[in-house]
């Protein structure tokens, strides 16, 4: 099933004189990448096959060696304009193998010995930067309305450029469907799958409330009446590629620190969602189902995966997919330190009033400075006890009088 759907994209290149013949005399993975790859370079240049056929054999007959090499100069540009390298040199294989069958020894691409060594130049490889929810919270806090719409839902859902088939009916059917409306909607037809476009895998994705609130503010600004959930200006559906300049576009005026050799595409929060599923502890399975993976197992697991036990499993990871989590998160420790910091004032106030005996303060007093501090995160956990009641006391009983209790130098210096 999923091989023809993938060979019916193609289908006008299988189907055509020029090309069919071409394609036939290789095996079926060899057969999808070529013809993936020949008919990116056609939406390049912005032709047909029979254009391209025509145009070759005129140049073939011309005089001039510089007009009769135009499509070797053209497969250079070509090359260059792709941006993954193995994506590049897939493209030139497949570019130079039509030539070579469709125009024999006379008309194959014969590259000069300058053109050979832009292929033979290693374009930059990058690895994925795995976002963090700290990445999120800040690229949403820098956002427009709809580009934040957009971030949320790909990180809540983790299905990437499939969210451009989302429609406005799905969601409308999908905040219906919820017990209350602190639940998380689900995006597929009540008892049915959505398909991946890539894989034609089942999934069935939901929104985390922040997504679904931000998606509600989104349709409330909008005037066009497209039916797609997410339109460019004009009202059109958008693509996988706007899908990442909004992420690109995003990162830059979130100011992420990404080391130089990685960086964020859209597809990293496939992981960003994965890694997040996984540390929830939801069966790897579930995780498939929800974000269109291929199962491990029997594919009687998707009868048994029911909306309701996948809003169950999905509950237990949307806290770590969700930015006002991530500010309530924040606002509670901020309220809970400053309650410790209150209380640990209180008891060191009364100690000092009720101990009388200097010798025995100084010896408490000492106690607690000797203490070794603890190495602690501030933007994500509370201060240690002991860290605390030592900045603590220096501020209730103050510097000075710390002096005048002659606790060691070394002590008080260690912990100032």
């Amino acid at each position: 099933m999923r091989k023809s759907k993938k060979k019916s994209k193609y289908q006008h290149l299988y189907g055509h004189p020029d090309v069919g013949p071409w394609l036939s005399g290789y095996g079926r993975s060899v057969q999808l990448s070529y013809a993936r790859e020949f008919d990116r370079f056609l939406k390049w240049l912005k032709k047909t096959p029979k254009q391209l056929v025509k145009e070759r054999k005129a140049d073939l007959k011309r005089e001039n060696e510089y007009e009769r090499r135009r499509y070797e100069r053209l497969v250079v540009q070509f090359f260059k304009s792709i941006k993954s390298p193995g994506t590049a040199q897939k493209a030139v294989v497949a570019a130079r193998s039509f030539f070579n069958f469709r125009f024999g020894k006379r008309g194959e691409l014969d590259f000069t010995a300058h053109e050979l060594k832009e292929f033979g130049k290693v374009k930059t490889v990058y690895t994925d930067y795995l976002p963090t929810c700290e990445d999120l919270k800040t690229m949403v806090e820098v956002s427009d309305v709809r580009d934040r719409a957009i971030i949320l839902t790909v990180a809540s859902t983790g299905i990437g450029g499939d969210i451009c088939e989302f429609t406005r009916e799905q969601f409308k059917h999908g905040l219906a469907r919820r017990a209350s409306p602190h639940d998380p909607v689900h995006m597929a037809p009540r008892g049915k799958y959505l398909r991946r476009l890539k894989t034609n895998v089942r999934m069935r994705p939901f929104l985390t409330c922040d997504a679904a609130n931000a998606i509600k503010l989104y349709l409330q600004t909008r005037k066009d009446h497209s039916p797609w959930l997410f339109v460019d200006r004009s009202g059109k559906k958008l693509t996988t590629d706007a899908l990442n300049k909004v992420v690109t576009r995003t990162v830059k005026k979130a100011r992420i620190d990404i080391p130089k050799e990685q960086r964020m595409r859209l597809h990293n929060f496939r992981d960003f969602f994965s890694e997040a599923a996984h540390d929830a502890d939801i069966p790897h399975d579930w995780i498939c189902v929800l974000y269109g993976r291929a199962i491990s197992g029997s594919e009687d697991f998707y009868a048994h995966a029911t909306e309701e036990k996948l809003r169950e499993k999905f509950k237990r990871v949307e806290s770590r997919l969700s930015v006002s989590r991530i500010s309530n998160m924040t606002l509670m420790r901020d309220q809970q330190q400053r309650a410790l910091d209150d209380n640990t004032k209180m008891i060191l106030t009364l100690i000092s009033h009720i101990v009388d005996d200097e010798e025995r303060l100084r010896d408490a007093v000492a106690y607690i400075l000797s203490q070794p501090k603890v190495k602690w995160d501030p933007k994500k956990e509370i201060e240690p006890t002991v860290n605390r009641v030592q900045r603590i006391l220096g501020e209730v009983l103050g510097r000075e009088r710390i002096k005048r209790l002659r606790v060691s130098p070394e002590v008080y210096e260690d912990n100032p």
